[in-house]
Order: structure tokens, then C-alpha cells, then sequence
């Protein structure tokens, strides 16, 4: 009986560490190989401040969560500028670094030997030994970790960080700043970690360095993959099946190392089936637990498809030219992307960008944005200059854009991808999101309701619990402008809103780019399809070589000899 009461036991304590993994590599696409360190630092902690502070088990998990969270906070200084590989091999060094110092700093840790006699938590004034005497603490701990990170990841704070996962640039483009977002998902799953590693501690009575090598790094991600990442309920599932399975296979009547080896290959081919058959894991993110709470939010009615435009920052007046940039400069070696570049938008105005390829039209859309740093010049919104800001606090200053090639986050529903960004979210800090629930749950049902206004505005409304990569593409074109109206900005930039579309997509597309700007919007497009561009703006500025050398309405621009030859000399080399 108490066999399989610590392989409960164990089953739950890595449920947390999964969970806390699953945070970063499933909601937000952050892989950390460096778990196992986070595990043993928190581990030590627990196991010294009892053993030489004499602090009893509540304090030492305190003493635990609050290394571990600082710990995972300080890793993130030199992973806020790396991704992917980049980032898989910074954490590598960490774990490795850490395993080390593990073994070497015998002063503190005792090494090899590790640190025995840990005093084992009194509840109630009772100790507890046995493994079932430690089932309930630990499994209310794992049902309170739990309950943590589902609050996280199905939240608009979750919601951030799978936009995030799905394309950093885009989630800048909506307003939501990505340091943020890294720092804190890193410190909040560092924090789990430090309460899988009190328990441990106390559990075991005993810790060495080898219960935290890199194995267990890679264990946990694996745990969490086949699992289903963003989907805590798989997470369950994997420890269940990486735990459990292991101990099924003891009673096999063979030699321990034929046990290992048989073990060993059914996890190999379990790995294998898996990432061929199901890569997805045996729980993928919409399944399960992963979308408790999520009722879908009623139809917009009839009026309630353009309602919302009047609530947008394009209402509350303001300069008439609410952008404006001048001198703008940027090289790239001898490549002059932006030479001297000024330009005007006004209010309630269709202005377009044209020119040749390769003129400098995209960069100039990531220079006003922010995207890119211009070498020198000056962009100013309502007066104010943006020049140094943040790309997200352009777009809560009221400047925001769409990508040429779409950029939507393909794993979010068509609904989350607007919702995302909805700006002043209480559910995106942490602070309202556990302390004043009541209050993000009505904030949700408002913005729900608000982006179904959005998507109604463009036709989509139907779709709005469809995964946003099964789209056609002109479906895609739709819904990234109704993210863009979302951000409730005033300045809407559009690269390209018809390219690669067919007909009754740009149709579409233009009477809505039309209907914003006579809703006070200001907009400003990039097209290359120049019937588009005579059809919808009221104004055009022509760039060649990173110069604006015109400006006037677009037909006579298109109808000066001397530009043609420019735009379509350039267009046919």
C-alpha cells in the first residue's frame, strides 16, 4: 500500500514541476532546459533553512518559492534577446553551471553525499513520515498549483502569452509588451517550482545533487510534450504515464538492469509513435481541461457590428494631422531604406504609399511603428513625440498596423486573436487577475462581446471559434484588421491589405478600409495593386529609393509620365 502511495506521491510532485514547464513551453513557447537546477536550488533551500534555521515547513516552502521565482526572474536578463536554440542553449548552461556548482560548493551542499536528517513537516502537531500521512499536503499543494496555472494560461494574461508564443512582432504590433510577458511567465514558473521543491525535500528527508541533473530537465520536457502542451490536463496525464509506468514495469519477474532496459525502450518507442502520430500530444491545448469556462459568447445583433468604432480613441477629437514625421533616416550599409523622409496623415483620409519594389514603403511602416530605430529624424503622434517609444506604447498611444503577411496567431481561436488585442485588459496583470476576479470576469464579458462587435464588422463573426490558421487567406486578411481595429488606435497603418487575394476579398476590404476612415479614422495603406489604391485613397505619397519625390491625389500621380516610368521600369527589372 505505501508503495503506491509514494508513487502517488511522486506522480503529483511532478504534475507541479510540469505545470510550472508547461507555463513557459506551452502557453508561451519559451523552452527552459534548466528545470532541474530551479528543482535542486529550491530543494537546497528548503532542506538548509530547516536543517540550520530551525524554520518550520510553511516557511521553509516561503523561503523555497521565493529563491526559485527570483532565480527564474534573473534568467530571463540574457533570454529577453534570444528564442528558440538560442534559448535552449542558454538554459542548458544554466542547468549545467548549477548541477556543478551542486557538486563543488561541499561547504554548503555536502556533494555527492548530500544532506540527510531533514526535519519533516509538523501539521496540526503532528510530523509526517509515511507516504500516506504526506498524500493529503502534497496533493493539496498540487490541486492549489493547479488551480495557479490554469488561472495563468485561460486568462488574458495566458492569452498574451500565447500570442507572444505565436509571433512576438505581432503581439507588439497589438500593444502588449513581450519583456513583460517573459519576466513575469519566468518568474511565475519558477515559483511552482519552488513549491515541488519544498515537498520534495521534506518528502525524501534526503537530497543529493544527482535528483536534479540534466536528465530530469529533459524528463519534464518530454513529460510535458507527449503530455500536450498548453493543456494542463495532459500534463496530468503525462506524470500519470511517466511515473507510473516505470513502476508497473518493477514487477516484471527479470534482473533490474533487464527492467531498465525494457523501460527505457518503451519510452523510446512511446517518443516515437508519438511525435509521428501525434505531435500534438495525447491532449492537445482545445481539449479537456484546457478550455473549462469557455462558453461561446452570443451573436453581435445587427447594429452592434459598427457600434464600437465610436468608442475607439478616433472619437475624442484631436489634431488634425495626428501623425507626422519628418527627417526620417535609416541605412542599412550603403542601402538607404529612408533618406530624409517626412510625410503627413490626416484625419478621416485614405493615404496611400506607393512606389517600386525594394523603394523603402515597408520600412517606413516599421520606422512609424517602432519596429525599426530610425538613425535619426522624428515621428510625432497627436503632437507628441513617439520617436523612442516602445512599439506597444505606440499602439496604446494610438498607432498600430498589419503585416503584409498576415501574422496572425494560428493557434488561437479567431475570437482570441482579436480579443488579445483589446487594450486595458484588468486580466492581463496579475494583481486584479487573483485579487478582483469578479472584476476581470465582467471585463471579459464586455471585451468578448466587444470583439465579436469587431469581427461582425467585418463579416466573421460566423467564425469566431475557428482556429484562426484554417482560414482562407482572405478570411486571414479580414481578421487581421479586425485585430487592428481591436487596438481601438486612431492611426491604422495597412501593408498590403489586398495582395494575394482574389476579387470579392478586396472588394470587401476596401469598403471596410472606407467605412474606417469615415467612422474618423486615419489610415494609411501600402498597395501595390494601384487599381486598389485610386479606388480607396484620397491622397498618395511616391517613394523611389527610400525618397518621397510626390504627393498629390493618386490619379495624377499615376497619370505622370515620369512616375511611370519609374514605377514600372523598377517593377519589370
Amino acid at each position: 500500500m505505501d508503495f503506491w502511495v509514494h508513487v502517488l506521491n511522486m506522480i503529483l510532485l511532478l504534475s507541479i514541476l510540469g505545470m510550472s514547464l508547461n507555463l513557459l513551453l506551452g502557453y508561451s513557447g519559451l523552452v527552459s532546459m534548466a528545470h532541474a537546477a530551479f528543482f535542486g536550488v529550491g530543494a537546497y533551500a528548503a532542506a538548509l533553512s530547516a536543517r540550520h534555521l530551525g524554520l518550520p515547513f510553511p516557511l521553509t516552502l516561503v523561503v523555497a518559492v521565493a529563491l526559485t521565482t527570483v532565480l527564474a526572474g534573473l534568467v530571463t536578463l540574457p533570454a529577453l534577446r534570444v528564442r528558440g536554440e538560442y534559448l535552449i542553449l542558454l538554459t542548458l548552461a544554466f542547468q549545467m553551471v548549477l548541477y556543478e556548482l551542486m557538486l563543488a560548493w561541499v561547504d554548503l551542499t555536502a556533494g555527492r553525499t548530500g544532506i540527510s536528517g531533514i526535519p519533516r513537516p509538523r501539521l496540526f502537531g503532528r510530523a509526517l513520515v509515511t507516504p500516506l500521512e504526506f498524500l493529503p499536503l502534497i496533493a493539496l499543494c498540487a490541486l492549489g498549483a493547479f488551480a495557479i496555472a490554469w488561472r495563468i494560461g485561460e486568462s488574458p494574461f495566458g492569452r498574451v502569452l500565447k500570442a507572444m508564443r505565436d509571433d512576438e512582432r505581432a503581439t507588439l504590433a497589438i500593444g502588449k509588451s513581450v519583456l513583460r510577458g517573459k519576466v513575469l511567465v519566468f518568474c511565475l514558473s519558477g515559483g511552482l517550482v519552488g513549491v515541488a521543491a519544498a515537498l520534495f525535500a521534506h518528502y525524501q528527508a534526503f537530497i543529493n545533487p544527482f535528483s536534479f541533473t540534466l536528465d530530469r530537465s529533459i524528463f519534464l520536457v518530454a513529460l510535458v510534450v507527449l503530455g500536450g502542451t498548453a493543456n494542463l490536463a495532459g500534463t496530468l496525464v503525462g506524470a500519470l504515464l511517466f511515473v507510473g509506468l516505470p513502476e508497473v514495469l518493477r514487477f516484471l519477474q527479470a534482473r533490474p538492469e533487464i527492467v531498465d532496459a525494457v523501460r527505457d525502450l518503451v519510452f523510446g518507442v512511446l517518443l516515437m509513435l508519438f511525435m509521428r502520430f501525434r505531435p500534438e500530444g495525447l491532449l492537445p491545448e482545445r481539449a479537456g481541461l484546457g478550455i473549462v469556462g469557455r462558453a461561446a459568447a452570443p451573436a453581435p445583433g445587427p447594429a452592434r457590428a459598427t457600434d464600437w468604432l465610436s468608442l475607439s480613441r478616433s472619437a475624442l477629437g484631436g489634431a488634425e494631422l495626428p501623425l507626422r514625421a519628418e527627417g526620417l533616416e535609416k541605412h542599412f550599409g550603403g542601402i538607404k531604406a529612408a533618406d530624409g523622409l517626412g510625410l503627413t496623415l490626416p484625419r478621416g483620409k485614405v493615404t496611400a504609399l506607393v512606389g517600386p519594389n525594394g523603394a523603402g514603403k515597408t520600412t517606413v511602416f516599421n520606422l512609424l511603428t517602432g519596429l525599426l530605430p530610425p538613425d535619426s529624424g522624428m515621428v510625432a503622434l497627436h503632437g507628441r513625440d513617439v520617436t523612442r517609444l516602445a512599439p506597444w506604447r505606440r499602439v496604446r498611444s494610438g498607432l498600430a498596423r498589419t503585416f503584409q503577411d498576415v501574422r496572425l496567431f494560428e493557434r488561437m481561436t479567431v475570437l482570441d486573436n482579436v480579443l488579445a488585442a483589446v487594450p486595458d485588459q484588468p486580466g492581463e496583470h496579475l494583481g486584479p487577475l487573483f485579487l478582483a476576479p469578479w472584476r476581470v470576469a465582467a471585463a471579459e464579458r464586455r471585451n468578448r462581446e466587444k470583439a465579436l462587435g469587431y469581427l461582425a464588422f467585418v463579416g466573421l463573426a460566423h467564425r469566431a471559434n475557428e482556429v484562426a490558421a484554417s482560414l482562407a487567406f482572405g478570411e486571414q486578411k479580414l481578421v487581421a484588421l479586425a485585430r487592428l481595429v481591436a487596438t481601438e488606435a486612431d492611426v491604422l497603418l495597412l501593408d498590403e491589405p489586398a495582395a494575394g487575394v482574389d476579387a470579392q476579398w478586396v472588394q470587401r476590404i476596401l469598403e471596410l478600409i472606407r467605412r474606417l476612415a469615415a467612422a474618423g479614422k486615419t489610415v494609411c495603406l501600402v498597395e501595390h495593386n494601384l487599381e486598389v489604391v485610386t479606388a480607396v485613397a484620397d491622397r498618395a505619397y511616391f517613394m523611389d529609393a527610400g525618397r518621397i519625390i510626390a504627393e498629390g491625389r493618386p490619379e495624377e500621380l499615376m497619370a505622370d509620365p515620369r512616375l511611370g516610368e519609374i514605377y514600372f521600369g523598377k517593377a519589370r527589372r
